[in-house]
């Protein structure tokens, strides 16, 4: 036993050379299939933690692209040695390296989580102190290089993360902080992947000359580096973009090099990538048997990996090729199992609890702000209570003393509430920021799949008028009838879908724009007109869903309201959440108890008024009115009388927020039959 542990140490000490030398820095040296197995071996056969410590890093970057699942269990043992030994470093890498990974497998909450706590490990100077083993993470022998490198691929992973739940924008924005601070670093691997990177978030963005420059510079600086294990996925992601602009024949050019490339490397994840990407262009081209051919390999490819996600883009793929065929069971059987995997992963849900969780953190940070405004606030006050108390003293002397102070007193007591007033503002406004970042989220998730109800319900179109001219040329018969009539009342219902989903694209449009952060000033802005526009965008919004009803809007807007000093793109926000609830109202009142009310009109009516110094703006409706018991309660958050998940009971919540961020209050008057919002605004 005591000589196999030997022979296991002169294997590790043989086996570091290769990996110094294999890139310039030796953190990106990833095994190769051969050195995986010896290093397995010296894992069962050595006692030294910290030796097992860097055996399973490498076996988990080994399988990292491979397979998931193992890779995972090889870095959280990394971790929990890291822990054991101290080695702060180490943690840092191992939590990065896990946050990754989940990433990729979906668990979007777990994977913030664990690079949360992987950025405040590294974040600390003294993370490197009494470091083990820098000569296999950095190329100059100094821990804080290798912590910094660590640093750099934690933002990037922050990047990716962000990436894969949609928020493309926010991507971007990590990898351009990670590009700031490789300055210092100057890895050109890093460089290498930060330009990858960034070339997919532009591909989804559409911007594709920006996207086509960012791939361009990943392949230089993946040559110069020498780390190629990305080349193939660069090359697939060029052919997305040829493939985008229609030019087919440069698209399959750059996949079938990426399939080659990743056979090359040993990429089989990335090799699925390839295959998939030339199946559905073979599709687009109507090479459905070459198609059908290679999405069958990219399945098999996946099944070995035990990929979820690939093998769902597989069976999806495939399931398209056989509608094509006309193969129906084929086709549902794919498409099948391509639902089942869905369910499993469960990624919607783990979207919107990533969302969730990055909200809280955010409110976490400002909490931490706000609780340092308030202290530096007390010390202020306290300072100001000395004073006052001299000036009390003074006071006593003489009366002209005794009125200055009182002056002084009432300036001292105007400005803290000043102070407390903006301390307010500031909280309630990053507040909304965070759940307006949320909004735009849900927004763009909602955008995809509509685009696809447009786009699919026009090439319908064209097929119906395809297929009518054919029967046209056939000529009239029993037959060619019936089919033309059928046909005739399918494209009205295609045209109904399609005519609708514009409208519902132009609701999201808007939602989208609404959601959008502003400079978080009070800007002199046209109370009528942003009323006008909420109320007639609320109303339409509301026509498109499933409970349309029809209101009578009255709108009565005194003219002398003007200009009034708001943060239009939060108070925008108050005006449809309160005409939202009205149409809710008198929803409830045409169609529930009261629908035998014949003679019941929904009207809505909306008033601004100025006058004794105050701007009041009031939201009438005619609905059922709010009983007295819950009266109280409205403007808590979380309560609501909706059933269900028909609301969250944070509608009046943040528009109460809203009102006062604005030093304004919101009133409710409410009786059966009527009930009146009426916001006052001191501008």
């Amino acid at each position: 036993m005591k000589i196999l542990k030997i022979s296991a140490v002169l294997l590790f000490l043989a086996i570091i050379p290769l990996e110094v030398f294999g890139q310039n820095n030796p953190y990106w040296q990833e095994p190769t299939a051969a050195e995986a197995d010896r290093f397995k071996v010296m894992l069962q056969t050595t006692d030294n933690d910290s030796l097992k410590m860097h055996i399973n890093r490498q076996l988990g970057l080994y399988y990292s692209e491979r397979n998931r699942f193992i890779a995972l269990e090889y870095f959280k043992a990394q971790l929990e040695l890291a822990k054991g030994l101290n080695q702060k470093v180490w943690e840092a890498e191992a939590l990065s390296r896990i946050g990754y990974v989940l990433s990729l497998i979906q668990n979007y909450p777990g994977s913030l989580n664990y690079l949360l706590a992987a950025r405040e490990v590294a974040s600390d100077p003294k993370a490197g102190m009494n470091m083990w083993g820098v000569h296999l993470l950095t190329d100059d022998g100094d821990a804080n290089s290798a912590r910094l490198t660590i640093l750099l691929d934690i933002i990037n992973h922050f990047g990716i993360l962000n990436f894969f739940v949609g928020n493309h924008a926010k991507a971007i924005e990590y990898y351009q902080e990670a590009a700031e601070l490789n300055k210092i670093r100057q890895d050109e691997v890093m460089t290498s992947l930060l330009h990858m990177n960034k070339g997919e978030s532009y591909i989804e963005l559409r911007q594709y000359d920006l996207a086509k420059t960012e791939l361009e510079a990943a392949l230089k600086y993946a040559q110069s580096s020498g780390y190629k294990i990305y080349v193939g996925l660069t090359y697939r992601n060029i052919g997305k973009i040829y493939e985008a602009e229609g030019n087919y024949s440069e698209a399959e050019k750059y996949y079938e090099l990426s399939v080659a490339t990743n056979i090359e490397l040993d990429s089989p994840d990335f090799l699925g990538y390839g295959y998939l990407a030339l199946a559905e262009l073979f599709k687009k081209t109507g090479s459905l048997d070459s198609g059908y051919q290679l999405a069958h390999k990219a399945l098999s490819t996946y099944r070995a990996m035990s990929d979820s996600l690939g093998m769902i883009n597989a069976h999806s793929t495939l399931a398209s090729m056989f509608d094509a065929r006309a193969q129906v069971d084929s086709a549902y059987y794919h498409m099948k199992r391509s639902v089942i995997l869905s369910s499993a992963m469960n990624r919607e849900g783990r979207v919107k609890e990533f969302q969730v969780l990055g909200l809280n953190e955010q409110l976490r940070l400002k909490e931490l702000e706000t609780e340092q405004v308030l202290y530096q606030s007390r010390i202020r006050m306290y300072g100001l209570a000395a004073g006052i108390g001299v000036l009390f003293l003074i006071s006593l002397i003489t009366y002209r003393s005794n009125r200055r102070q009182q002056r002084d007193k009432a300036i001292i007591e105007a400005s803290y509430v000043n102070l407390k007033a903006t301390q307010d503002q500031l909280v309630q406004q990053e507040k909304l920021a965070s759940l307006g970042q949320l909004t735009a989220g849900i927004a763009h998730e909602i955008k995809n799949p509509l685009n696809f109800v447009n786009n699919f319900s026009e090439v319908s179109l064209e097929m119906i008028d395809e297929a009518l001219e054919e029967l046209q040329q056939i000529g009239e018969n029993e037959y060619a009838t019936e089919t033309a009539a059928i046909l005739a009342d399918i494209k009205s219902n295609l045209a109904k879908i399609h005519e609708h989903g514009s409208r519902a694209n132009g609701i999201v449009q808007s939602m989208l724009m609404h959601s959008r952060g502003g400079s978080g000033k009070m800007e002199p802005t046209d109370l009528n007109a942003l009323t006008k526009e909420y109320v007639n965008l609320a109303f339409h919004g509301m026509r498109a869903g499933k409970e349309a009803i029809n209101v009578d809007i009255d709108l009565q807007l005194d003219e002398r309201v003007g200009e009034v000093p708001l943060i239009a793109e939060d108070f925008s926000r108050v005006m449809l959440n309160l005409t939202n609830n009205a149409f809710d109202a008198m929803r409830d009142k045409l169609t529930g108890d009261g629908r035998a009310d014949t003679g019941y009109v929904p009207k809505l009516t909306v008033r601004t008024k100025s006058g004794n110094g105050q701007v009041l703006i009031e939201i009438e409706d005619n609905g059922p009115g709010i009983p007295d018991d819950i009266k109280d309660n409205i403007l808590q958050p979380f309560f609501t009388t909706k059933k269900g998940t028909q609301g969250t009971g944070l509608g009046l919540s943040i528009t109460n927020d809203i009102i006062k961020a604005h030093g304004g209050r919101l009133d409710v008057h409410s009786q059966p039959g009527q009930t009146v919002f009426i916001i006052k605004l001191h501008p």
